[in-house]
């Protein structure tokens, strides 16, 4: 296991899944600097995400303040091939399915991501384009994008992995996967620097990943537990003055109910580094200001949980 992985300074971390897909270019490359302004050094992309956009944003964004980033990146995972002739052809497409219907002129197959490519020649591929598009030559993490203990069964990759740490293209490396797979992944006796996975207050699945040699990296512990408050809150008014008065806010606030789930997310990975995204510069203003303020106590935690409880039973 590579040792050259201290985690950054602020607890919570900048995702930029939705970066270059939803947002235009120029504002994105200012939210990213907001993050950084705020206090946030810990940015995690992807060859994935926006498109395939996403690292030039985090690139330009990041371009003067390098040293001060906790820089992550992944490869496993390779955007659809979606340059400017095939955007010009998949809106055509897509206005001619909304006339036809989506049988009888189906999306093309250039769309979709390209999974599981986790031969080494093409991680290095991944790994290069990640640096060149970054601005940058060397990933403080380099993860596994939904990696499967059978793509590295024959040890060739964990092998590449540690070569490129000696090389200093990259300074540790990880998994980033549904908690079913990395607990796969574990049992298998690989030893990784990072483990990054979804976490949430409805199923604690990323407890189990918590502590030991590596260090956690949790995500999506907010939008779709937000989620199933809110439509629990609408059916039941009772259950909504309930958990108002356990928590001792408005829970219809969202962003209340927001800082609560973020101060879940940090008691429940103590040592590690809680992810979250958003459009919105306050919002992150708001994420930093929260976690300043400390993880949950115990007795909101207990407070937190009964009102879970409910829900469940609501929702499920």
């Amino acid at each position: 296991m590579n040792t050259n992985s201290d985690m950054p300074r602020c607890r919570i971390g900048f995702g930029t899944g939705h970066l270059g897909s939803s947002i235009e270019r120029a504002e994105a490359v200012n939210l990213v600097r907001c993050a950084l302004d705020a206090g946030l050094t810990h940015i995690d992309t992807a060859r994935l995400y926006g498109d395939g956009r996403a690292e030039a944003i985090v690139g330009e964004a990041i371009a003067d303040r390098r040293p001060e980033i906790f820089l992550v990146s992944k490869g496993g995972i390779l955007p659809a091939h979606n340059g400017w002739p095939r955007r010009i052809l998949n809106k055509a497409l897509s206005t001619g399915r909304r006339l036809a219907g989506d049988t009888l002129l189906p999306a093309p197959r250039w769309n979709e991501p390209r999974f599981g490519l986790f031969d080494v020649s093409d991680l290095r591929a991944s790994l290069e384009t990640s640096l060149e598009k970054l601005g940058t030559d060397y990933l403080d993490l380099f993860l596994l994008h939904e990696v499967e203990a059978s793509h590295l069964s024959s040890g060739r990759v964990i092998q590449a992995l540690q070569d490129w740490v000696k090389e200093g293209v990259i300074r540790s490396y990880g998994i980033a996967s549904t908690p079913l797979q990395s607990r796969d992944l574990l049992a298998s006796g690989e030893a990784f620097s990072f483990v990054q996975t979804a976490a949430s207050v409805f199923d604690c699945n990323a407890n189990e990943f918590v502590g030991g040699e590596h260090k956690t990296i949790t995500h999506s512990w907010l939008g779709p537990a937000l989620a199933r408050f809110r439509r629990a809150f609408e059916m039941d008014q009772d259950l909504a003055t309930m958990a108002g008065g356990e928590l001792s806010i408005d829970v219809r606030q969202s962003s209340q109910l927001a800082a609560y789930l973020l101060r879940h997310a940090l008691a429940s990975n103590p040592e590690g580094t809680v992810l979250f995204s958003t459009r919105s510069p306050e919002r992150i203003r708001e994420m930093v200001r929260t976690a300043d303020g400390g993880a949950l106590s115990p007795d909101e935690h207990g407070r937190l949980m009964r009102v879970v409880a409910r829900v469940a039973d609501v929702s499920d």
